[in-house]
């Protein structure tokens, strides 16, 4: 039985097929620039121009230092615009928001300790001198930026300083390399890496007494790095040692796309060996090894693969002036080699561009299984748009939705895209800490059942905020619901914005292009169809989701490690990389330890279960309150099996790209393009269009309940408030206005965030739904916990838990040195709403309306 087992799982491995290279390195027509130099200083510009200053040349035989300052225009005309004060080569330089950094060096009679930055401003050179020199003079080092933050590797430390800083502010800072032997030539980036910690990356050199190439490499976790003190305990760790005869000694190293750095040119292993070692006079670059293959190491999964080679047309070489410039896609990127030795004491004066060109392709079957689906949503769609329907069906679902059709309503609108591609990422990206808000969702149902759907279910409302009128006052109503409208709009973005990104990644399609398409065609079948289309289309989309997320969890561990050895290699290297941590109980504020993510998970499912009128609208649409309970437990046992699908998602990309780098984009702008990467390029295209089809499933079901839910808060808690006899076609016509003008909103807001930084969406959004639901939360649990509280007490807890979230988020988390994580803001913000509203109750002492009607004691008797 083993055998077969292991058998049929490899031809399962075969049938899906093996991991392949998406992107492709592509060289243009060679170039001449018109210095001939090795080790300037270089780097691109904000124009996209490139700079190289200085470097070394050999005239007769001597080798000669150069001032020269010359640029490569955008569109690939060299011009010389200007000298460097004195002759310098072999110092360190990289790009930074400020310009480019320069320092140290030698001109063959000493070693420079002084700094400056180049920028070029009306085609003219600009030399500024920083106010401080180097700690110590630097020369065949390495230096790399994190924006205005420079870092100088030199060769038994770390020099730091931050541009931005001027006169007596701007101090060099000093870290020891940890436990390293004095080195030469090693390469430094600053990249994005595990757990979501932007590092600074430091590999090989050699030995500046043996001589000997060394290949470890470390990381700098630079959020553990203070300006202001020395490093602390565990800032540095230890990384995997450089591919076998590879050295990094005479070779650039350039960040690309969100986690990848690419190891161009240098010297080979052997050459370096005979040569430096042995004494051998060969001068073949060939014989002596230089590397032609260009390497990627990706800082997340730790691992290194070959990716493609300079081009045939030329020489492999040592030294010369590179850099990376990043373009919206694969195309637009500019990788540029310029100059450097082709040969010991021979420089060139070439110049080698190349792009990127993705390899994978959404073919015609992948678009077929999409169509497929299309079309049954369409059916779902014309079904109920040309079905009769009052007010009632169009706002309430006619109270005739079967209990299991609500329940994976509800699993379906709050799992989203958001679930089907930023958990993997997290995952990915960091580990299980976050899963802990899962158990929240099945903790909820008892509460949302016993204290909450008495209210909802035995008031006759159409609106949550309905009841807010009736407890409180018709401010605190309003309030409530204009609100959760703005709330909509914000998730409408990131709902939308989330698909696009797997989209674009998938086919090509540009962003925003799947924005509108996904945006409009949901607004127009959300406000034709009412909440009734909304809740059986969710139905069907809930099904496509979760078949399409379990197909993938398979594919991964069927693609990861040799057959018969799937499972185990799969979470051997997630447990050796901590992909699998779950618990963490230290106690600190500014980590997501189990207490910090355990209150974000109360807030967000508390939020959800109990204010949140996406789901209190599909509590409402089932013929009773029994069917609604059923519904809100088969959501939550659903809701545990999908986060457990999707975060073994991500445990498995990062074991599949750990063994198959080569497989990774790496020119992948965002952490949240790792799974749609996946899908475009490895999956067979049927499956790939299924998981598209589940996406856009994730997507439709979300954003119509969106769209749905804040059209009717908006007709209810507004037009019918204060038009009570508007006629029922009428409230229609408004709910379908209203779905327009929100859909509208998001949409702008998702095409607005295409175009900010982001390194992972999933905490921003769990961040941002606990600010703006932590209010609505206090008000509801104040309503059915707290008689003593009234309306005008409400408004001020309300007010005050607003104030105290901006507040802090404005701060950074760091309130009079009390620095904690964003997800206890949501936690803050409902503790101070209860307890300012609390304390208004005592001093205001309203009297307030008859509450006898409205408590759980009387509702349950009367039912």
């Amino acid at each position: 039985m083993k055998k077969l087992t292991v058998a049929i799982l490899a031809a399962v491995a075969g049938f899906v097929g093996s991991a392949a290279t998406p992107i492709a390195v592509e060289w243009k027509s060679p170039e001449a620039a018109p210095v001939k130099v090795a080790r300037p200083f270089a780097g691109f510009l904000p124009d996209g121009s490139f700079l190289v200053a200085g470097g070394s040349d050999f005239v007769d035989g001597v080798k000669t230092y150069r001032t020269d300052i010359a640029v490569r225009g955008p569109d690939g005309t060299w011009t010389k615009v200007g000298e460097l004060p004195h002759p310098v080569a072999e110092g360190v330089s990289c790009e930074t928001s400020k310009g480019i950094f320069c320092a140290g060096g030698t001109d063959g009679t000493k070693v420079f300790d002084d700094a400056f930055l180049l920028t070029v401003e009306n085609g003219a050179v600009r030399v500024t001198p920083l106010p401080r020199s180097l700690p110590d003079p630097v020369a065949m080092g390495a230096a790399a930026a994190d924006g205005s933050t420079v870092y100088v590797v030199a060769s038994t430390h770390v020099f730091v300083a931050d541009l931005g800083k001027v006169g007596d502010d701007f101090v060099w800072r000093q870290f020891p390399l940890p436990r390293l032997v004095p080195r030469a030539q090693m390469v430094a980036a600053v990249q994005n890496g595990d757990q979501k910690e932007k590092m600074l990356v430091i590999y090989g050199g050699y030995d500046v007494e043996t001589k000997e190439p060394l290949h470890d490499g470390y990381a700098l976790v630079l959020s553990k790095v203070h300006m202001d003190r020395d490093n602390e305990e565990g800032a540095w760790k230890r990384l995997s040692d450089l591919p076998a005869n590879t050295t990094t000694i005479g070779a650039a190293f350039l960040p690309s796309g969100h986690q990848h750095i690419l190891l161009v040119g240098g010297f080979g292993e052997k050459g370096w060996v005979d040569r430096a070692l042995r004494g051998s006079t060969e001068t073949d670059p060939v014989k002596l090894g230089w590397q032609r293959k260009i390497l990627a190491y990706n800082a997340v999964t730790d691992a290194w693969c070959e990716y493609g080679e300079i081009a045939a047309a030329d020489s492999p070489r040592c030294g010369a002036a590179a850099g990376i410039r990043p373009g919206k896609t694969p195309e637009q990127y500019t990788l540029l080699l310029a100059g450097g030795e082709v040969a010991p004491a021979t420089r060139t004066n070439a110049v080698s561009v190349a792009s990127f060109r993705k390899t994978g392709k959404f073919g015609a079957m992948a678009w077929a299984v999409v169509g497929v689906y299309a079309l049954v949503m369409v059916g779902m769609a014309c079904f109920f748009i040309f079905k009769k329907k009052d007010e009632n069906d169009y706002f309430r679902g006619g109270n005739r939705i079967p209990w299991y059709v609500a329940g994976m309503s509800i699993f379906a609108t709050m799992l989203s895209s958001i679930t089907f591609i930023a958990i993997p990422t997290q995952a990915y990206l960091q580990d299980w800490r976050y899963f802990v808000m899962a158990f929240f969702i099945i903790g909820m149902a008892p509460v949302a059942i016993y204290y909450y759907l008495p209210f909802f279910c035995r008031l006759g409302i159409t609106s949550a905020y309905e009841y807010l009128e009736k407890r409180f006052n018709l401010g605190v109503r309003l309030f409530g619901s204009a609100a959760f409208v703005v709330f909509m709009v914000c998730r409408v973005a990131v709902v939308t914005l989330l698909p696009a990104i797997a989209l674009n990644a998938v086919t090509g399609i540009s962003i925003d292009a799947c924005i509108l398409i996904c945006g409009i065609l949901t607004m127009i079948y959300c406000s034709l169809g009412g909440l009734e289309a909304v809740i059986w289309s969710d139905f069907v989309q809930g099904i496509v989701l979760m078949g399409g997320a379990v197909s993938v969890l398979v594919l991964l561990i069927l693609k990861t490690g040799a057959p018969g050895e799937h499972v185990s290699t799969f979470w051997t290297v997630a447990s050796d990389y901590g992909k699998n941590r779950m618990w963490d109980f230290r106690l600190i504020l500014t980590q997501p330890v189990f207490w910090v993510v355990a209150v974000q998970g109360l807030i967000s499912n508390l939020s959800s279960y109990t204010s949140d009128q996406c789901v209190i609208q599909r509590y409402i649409a089932t013929p009773d309150e029994n069917a609604t309970k059923r519904s809100l437990w088969f959501n939550g046992c659903m809701s545990v099996f999908a986060q457990i699908v999707f975060y073994g998602i991500g445990m498995a990309l990062f074991a599949f790209y750990h063994t198959h780098p080569e497989a990774m984009d790496v020119t992948m702008p965002k952490g949240d393009s790792v799974l749609p990467i996946f899908m475009a390029t490895e999956m067979p295209p049927w499956l790939a269009g299924l998981v598209i089809a589940a996406v856009f499933a994730a997507t439709i079901s979300t954003l119509s309940a969106n769209l749905s839910s804040a059209s009717t808060a908006v007709v209810t808690d507004f037009i019918k408030r204060f038009k009570p006899d508007i006629p029922g076609k009428a409230q229609i016509r408004c709910g379908q206005v209203c779905t327009y003008v929100v859909g509208i909103i998001g949409i702008l807001a998702a095409l607005t965030l295409a175009r900010m930084e982001s390194s992972a969406l999933f905490d921003n959004f769990n961040k941002y739904i606990a600010m703006l639901t932590a209010g609505l939360t206090g008000l509801f649990f104040m309503g059915v916990f707290m008689p003593r509280i009234k309306g005008v007490a409400a408004v001020l807890g309300l007010a005050a838990n607003y104030f105290v979230c901006f507040s802090c988020e404005i701060l950074h988390c760091d309130v009079f040195g009390l620095k904690f994580h964003p997800f206890l803001l949501g936690g803050i913000g409902l503790v101070v709403c209860v307890a300012v509203a609390s304390l208004a109750s005592l001093v205001l002492n309203e009297k307030g309306k008859d509450l006898t009607g409205l408590t759980l004691k009387t509702l349950k008797k009367n039912a």
